[in-house]
């Protein structure tokens, strides 16, 4: 298993409800700059912003991973 974000399935998670990153984020009560660091793999983020974000998505952490 790899240790990446499944961005793609975030994406389509906003795609599919019609929101845009910004009102996501909002959902989520992260930055829209924590996203973007998310998004783009880069791991200088705190861990709980994947909880709000699969809480937000009612998945389990694991599952937003490649």
């Amino acid at each position: 298993m790899k240790n990446e974000i499944n961005a793609e399935m975030i994406l389509n998670y906003i795609k599919e409800n019609n929101l845009t990153k910004t009102s996501f984020c909002k959902l989520c009560k992260i930055g829209l700059d924590t996203f973007e660091r998310i998004m783009s793999n880069i791991r200088n983020y705190r861990i709980i912003a994947l909880f709000k974000i699969a809480r937000v998505m009612k998945i389990g952490v694991y599952q937003m991973f490649c």
